[in-house]
């Protein structure tokens, strides 16, 4: 046996949850499972004492944004900024750094819902007060809607496919919204391809202190030049080199039929790659955000009787996309946050399933946040999962009854109604939206509770339990990847992708779990981070 950790606490997260003491690895995968004499029996090259510490399967974020993250890490981080003025006056200070955007000033994750004073989108003419020279580029948290100043409109409106998107630009206020928001990286310098690798790099160092294993990343439309090509380029360049230390499953987004074809037709499938990165799903947008309002809703917006939100793509787009990509052999990922969206991807969905016979697609809704009366029923009987980011109720708990109303919120974020009819819901952070801390994650499903609080929760009847909220995060996320016979728990034959907490998730305060320390994280058997 290459090494054995003998001395713990072992989930396995496999059906009956069956715990275990010692867990050994041979050549990547786990060769034994048991308690600690058994192991004593076992030579093995290598033997570590747990110390009675917990181990889990490797964490699984099922969508985030890698290389977006990579990005935000090196620019203005505008999490902080609490109000248009002080985004004006830290503006200025920083108008002499360099920036991952190059010439642009460029910032991301500033949320006018918490603004003091005014809670306002920022605009051009507040961009102006910084710069009229420099282009300007700051990102709402969501990334669904942004503020450009003079300079910025001025080249995103040269662009000959601004044309298109007329409809998402506010060309008096400088705000754009949805695909208009990617304009601005087609006007910056892309990354070259070793740049690229060094975000990559990046990434997975931070994802290993906090017990992440595997990661479905939406890369291709949020970063300069949107190079899907080199993109995959750096990713396999790395993982041929060995240089992975996450497994990377690439969610291949793109904003219209033609681009989604094009990739398609030069031969890319959902499940092709190596041992660390593989291509997954093909990821689609249907409406925006809540806190943007372009989330598509089927009755108007609490005091906008005429913003519904806003479709990305025609009912006829939509199954033109799915029907291609489904018929070559790719699982989908849509991106839907209002009912009206969700209500347009299952009509999508259920037509193309009829249509192509379609058996266990493992189709996917994405964020399914605000939902019609009958959603639940036709996933459950469809099988479509839903990737939900429990860290959104911590986020939205205080604005979403002032967006959508008491009895709309009433239907947000409903997990436990989720589980209960019958769907496979997979974990996620969404980050650089939120932070990807798992263990935050499963906490926020379990209380229902910002980190901090202890108030019940909020709709304390769709909490989760401890067991159901870290299957989120393990076992359905390797479902919803096909790759449930591979990862995802710890079972004989499967891949050694683990962590090892410092404290028992299960018998902690479900409000201290966030505060649980990540001692290990084991990819394939070797140790990627060591508290």
């Amino acid at each position: 046996m290459d090494i054995i950790y003998q001395n713990g606490n072992i989930y396995s997260i496999d059906p009956e949850n069956r715990r275990y003491s010692a867990v050994g690895i041979q050549d990547g995968k786990i060769a034994f499972l048991g308690n600690d004499e058994q192991a004593r029996a076992i030579e093995a090259a290598r033997r570590v004492d747990l110390e009675g510490a917990t181990v889990l399967p490797g964490f699984i974020d099922s969508h985030l944004h890698m290389l977006n993250y990579a990005f935000v890490t090196g620019s203005w981080r505008m999490f902080d900024v609490g109000s248009v003025e002080a985004a004006v006056e830290e503006g200025r200070q920083r108008l002499g750094e360099k920036t991952a955007a190059g010439d642009w000033l460029y910032g991301r994750g500033w949320n006018h819902e918490k603004f003091t004073g005014e809670k306002r989108l920022l605009t051009r003419h507040d961009l102006d007060r910084i710069s009229t020279d420099r282009p300007i580029l700051f990102i709402r948290v969501c990334g669904h809607i942004a503020a450009v100043n003079s300079r910025g409109l001025e080249i995103v409106l040269a662009q000959a496919a601004a044309k298109n998107y007329m409809h998402q630009i506010d060309v008096e206020n400088g705000i754009l919204s949805e695909v208009a928001v990617k304009l601005c990286y087609d006007a910056m310098e892309p990354p070259s391809v070793e740049r690229l690798k060094e975000m990559i790099l990046l990434a997975q160092k931070d994802y290993a202190c906090r017990g992440i294993t595997s990661v479905e990343s939406d890369n291709f439309l949020s970063l300069p030049g949107r190079d899907r090509r080199s993109i995959v380029q750096a990713y396999r360049e790395l993982d041929a080199a060995g240089a992975l230390t996450v497994r990377v499953r690439e969610q291949a987004s793109f904003a219209t039929y033609e681009d989604m074809k094009a990739f398609i037709d030069e031969g890319h499938r959902t499940g092709q790659g190596g041992s660390h990165y593989r291509i997954g799903p093909v990821k689609l947008y249907q409406d925006g955000s809540l806190g943007a309002r372009t989330a598509l809703l089927n009755a108007p917006y609490e005091g906008e009787p005429d913003n519904r939100g806003l479709m990305i793509h025609t009912p006829e787009t939509l199954h033109h996309c799915v029907d291609y990509a489904c018929r070559h052999g790719m699982q989908m990922i849509i991106h839907a946050i209002g009912d009206a969206a969700s209500d347009m991807v299952m009509d999508t969905y259920e037509r193309v399933i009829a249509a192509q016979g379609l058996r266990e697609p493992r189709l996917i809704v994405n964020h399914v946040q605000v939902v019609g009366n009958s959603l639940f029923a036709r996933m459950a009987k469809h099988g479509i999962l839903a990737n939900i980011q429990p860290m959104f109720v911590a986020s939205d708990k205080g604005v979403i009854c002032p967006l959508v109303g008491p009895e709309r919120a009433k239907t947000a974020y409903a997990w436990r109604s989720m589980l209960d009819s019958g769907i496979r819901c997979c974990g996620s952070s969404d980050s650089p939206v939120e932070d990807f801390d798992v263990l935050t994650g499963i906490q926020v499903a379990v209380t229902r509770d910002r980190p901090g609080e202890n108030t019940g929760g909020w709709h304390p009847d769709q909490k989760l339990s401890v067991l159901e909220a870290v299957r989120l995060f393990t076992i359905n996320n390797a479902y919803g990847a096909f790759e449930e016979d591979i990862k995802g728990s710890l079972e004989l034959g499967k891949l050694a992708d683990l962590v090892v907490l410092g404290r028992d998730p299960f018998t902690t305060d479900v409000h201290r779990i966030v505060d649980i320390p990540v001692l290990r994280t084991v990819v394939g058997g070797q140790e990627v981070f060591t508290a």
